[in-house]
């Protein structure tokens, strides 16, 4: 641990911690707009986002979504020493970054297996990083408002970005659960399925925000580790 502590201090010497946050940004949402202009039978309201990774420019969405996350990772990481602060639990500021990591990693095994025998996995660790990511959103909301150096507003916007992860697990569990037992609402299930690639897109693009403003946040109020 104390060799990982000191690599990181290293590289944030080199490249501000902010850098990676908006690396994340740039690359994930490069990633996805590529892969969609390349991909113009794709439509984005009414197919999920894994189909798209079968589709001509899918390599882009893919690579995009393993890049940022692996980008994503130091970010976390120094957003979490970011947030040292007197009013800030240190045990719940390091679970932030753990789960931070945890949800970045899912996040990459996702774009890394797609398809075919893999195909459950791929599902399995996109739902990892969903769930993570509404809980990572809750306690780095929960730390920005106990720190002096965050306005309310930044821990607003995480609890806002929680909440939309949140409430996509609904529709997601409805729809498998009725997909797993059609003869009791399997047609209910299809009509909720309709409204599931569009927030499937709503999830993305939020993250992708998330890490962007915390990343322009962090430079102008020139907060340091």
């Amino acid at each position: 641990m104390k060799r990982i502590n000191e690599f990181f201090d290293n590289l944030f010497k080199v490249i501000p911690g902010y850098i990676f946050g908006l690396l994340t940004f740039v690359v994930g949402f490069s990633g996805f707009i590529i892969a969609l202009l390349l991909s113009p039978e794709y439509v984005m309201w009414k197919k999920s986002i894994s189909l798209l990774g079968h589709h001509p420019g899918g390599i882009f969405s893919r690579m995009g979504l393993i890049i940022s996350n692996t980008f994503a990772i130091p970010f976390l990481i120094y957003l979490g020493r970011a947030l040292k602060d007197e009013n800030v639990s240190e045990k719940v500021r390091k679970i932030a970054v753990g789960m931070g990591i945890f949800i970045s990693v899912n996040a990459i095994l996702t774009g890394a297996v797609s398809g075919g025998v893999l195909s459950d996995l791929h599902g399995l660790f996109a739902l990892l990083s969903w769930m993570g990511a509404t809980v990572v959103c809750l306690i780095f909301g929960h730390l920005m408002l106990k720190s002096s150096k965050y306005s309310k507003s930044a821990a607003c916007f995480s609890f806002i970005i929680a909440g939309i992860f949140g409430s996509f697990l609904i529709p997601f569990f409805i729809t498998n659960f009725c997909n797993a037992l059609p003869d009791i609402c399997g047609l209910f299930g299809e009509k909720v399925y309709t409204i599931m690639p569009v927030y499937e897109w709503v999830i993305v693009f939020s993250i992708l925000f998330w890490y962007l403003c915390n990343s322009i946040y962090i430079l102008r109020k020139e907060i340091y580790e």
